[in-house]
């Protein structure tokens, strides 16, 4: 495909990772919450800057005003920027130098960036056609020896990274301009990888020098992105400066300094005094944005829904009336005026229809979902259900989680001591709350999946397992009927969209009737600023040099 042709709409293979998911106090790494004085209202119809798309040639800036010095907030420190094992707030900064070969707009196709062109050649064979003449900070030209061997970096066993790569089989530089990737297997994901923030590029030859101290604060690394890595100090911040000879021009902003702040009240006090200007995460926008001094946060809808997990294999929760009983006791409208501008709106599936909207129509996906069984809140049923239920009486039951998210767990009990479910909630410390997710007996919690990938296979985090078929990584629900396995596996296998979008409504309706995760609410990212508006600030916006799409308010 070219940069005016491009290629269907798929998505990428689920994976165990655990980072970016697990609760509030992690999401604030990852994606931010929703609401506040400054935000957009989705269903208003009134779209603002950030679901403004970007309208300029790839790597161009969205507004032409000059910055001598620009500075950044975060929640957390940057401590080191090898791509395969940078974790949390550094992930943000790593997009201001380190680029991908493609782009993924608000609508979740693909876009040209540091690739012009790119085929699916077949089944399992993709081609990348790299953009010429793009200079690394010390002035030598990227070519497909400097893909191929990040590719190979972030993708070798000990990163983080890997399982990403998972169906990856080889990795060749065809020509000094091209990249061919073939798959082990057929994998409907795969197109998306080369877009994401885990799939960026960095110079071969400066890796290669550097050894084991690739990355680390004294010797940091060399991209292509239109600010350079100056300097890092894990415990104030880091330092970067304008690639002049960048290839999409001059960069707008001549320095950024990225701030570190222990939380978010402390950053919102410093935007409000001026010691910094925008921060591109905020987990908690009402707290934030009163902190502040009003008008500071704007928040959009994103692909990932916060899911009430429930212990399938431990009773009562493995009758399913006691599930559906929940589900119909849930008051979502409550839940998200509790959630303090954490949520963008209601939910419906695990799935969200945003991921769906990438493999047909608004109309297509309505029509896919429309035996699929949801809950709405109503608790005539909900007492209905309980008392089909092995504990028609009610029963007790702890609520686990960590400090970040008891005032919504306190909701939930209330709305479960509605029709006779006796909740407590229990606070953990957040060391201990992951343990206790990692224990045989999974909890009765709630959590926040932070940031996805554009497509539905990314939900199979939640439905998890083994070659054996048990239950892993994030499948807290424990959820692992053989039948929705299968259905996983041929989601991935299966090329065609149509055929995919069937797929995974068939998974659906069997979350609908087995009630494992109850969607709580819609997460939203927010962005903090008094004077500036991010553009295309959507489900993927970290995935590229986010500061281009800056624009004075």
């Amino acid at each position: 495909m070219s940069e005016t042709n491009r290629v269907p709409r798929r998505g990428r293979r689920h994976v165990q990772i655990m980072s970016c998911v697990l609760g509030v106090t992690l999401l604030a790494a990852c994606a931010g919450g929703g609401g506040g004085a400054g935000e957009q209202d989705p269903a208003s119809g009134d779209a603002g800057p950030a679901e403004t798309a970007r309208s300029v040639d790839p790597g161009k800036p969205v507004s032409d005003e000059r910055i001598p010095h620009l500075n950044v907030g975060l929640a957390g420190k940057v401590t080191l920027v090898d791509p395969a094992e940078n974790m949390e707030s550094g992930l943000f900064v790593n997009q201001l130098g380190l680029e991908p070969l493609l782009r993924i707009d608000p609508e979740g196709q693909l876009q040209p960036w540091l690739a012009t062109e790119w085929e699916q050649v077949s089944d399992t064979v993709f081609e990348y056609t790299l953009r010429e003449g793009v200079m690394f900070w010390d002035g030598t030209e990227l070519t497909s020896e400097d893909v191929k061997y990040s590719w190979d970096h972030l993708r070798a066993p000990d990163s983080r990274r890997a399982n990403y790569f998972a169906t990856v089989d080889t990795i060749e530089a065809v020509d000094p301009y091209t990249v061919r990737v073939t798959l082990t297997q057929p994998d409907a994901s795969w197109q998306f990888t080369p877009a994401m923030w885990y799939s960026v590029i960095f110079q071969k030859k400066f890796a290669e020098e550097a050894g084991d101290s690739f990355g680390q604060p004294g010797t940091l690394l060399v991209a292509t992105g239109p600010w350079k890595f100056d300097s890092v100090n894990p415990a104030t911040g880091m330092e970067l400066s304008a690639h002049e000879e960048y290839w999409g021009g001059k960069p707008p902003v001549d320095r950024i300094s990225i701030k570190a702040f222990a939380d978010d009240n402390s950053m919102a006090l410093a935007l409000r005094a001026g010691e910094i200007d925008i921060t591109p995460t905020v987990a908690g926008p009402t707290g934030f944005d009163a902190a502040a001094g009003g008008n500071s946060v704007t928040t959009v809808p994103t692909c990932a829904n916060t899911l009430l997990s429930i212990p399938t294999q431990s009773e009562p929760w493995n009758d399913v009336h006691v599930r559906r009983a929940v589900a119909y006791a849930i008051n979502p409208d409550d839940i998200i005026a509790a959630a303090q501008g954490a949520a963008a709106g209601p939910a419906e599936h695990l799935i969200s229809e945003r991921l769906l909207q990438t493999l047909g129509s608004d109309e297509e996906v309505e029509a896919a979902l429309e035996e699929v069984e949801t809950y709405p809140f109503d608790l005539d049923a909900a007492e209905a259900e309980l008392a089909q239920s092995s504990v028609p009486d009610g029963f007790s039951y702890d609520l686990t989680v960590t400090a970040a998210s008891a005032a919504i767990a306190e909701v939930i009990a209330a709305q479960l001591g509605e029709i006779g479910i006796d909740i407590t909630v229990a606070v953990l410390q957040d060391t201990a709350y992951y343990a206790a997710l990692g224990e045989d007996e999974k909890p009765f919690t709630f959590f926040q999946t932070g940031p996805c990938s554009p497509d539905p296979s990314w939900a199979a985090l939640f439905m998890d397992t083994d070659a054996a078929g048990q239950p892993v990584g994030l499948n807290f629900a424990e959820y692992a009927p053989p039948e929705v396995t299968q259905l996983l596996t041929d989601g991935l296998l299966e090329q065609d969209p149509q055929e995919r979008l069937g797929i995974y409504a068939e998974v659906l309706t069997h979350l609908g009737e087995d009630v494992p995760y109850v969607p709580l609410y819609a997460e939203g990212n927010t962005y903090g600023s008094i004077d500036y508006d991010l553009v295309e600030f959507s489900s993927f916006w970290s995935n590229l040099p986010w500061v281009l799409n800056l624009v004075p308010k």
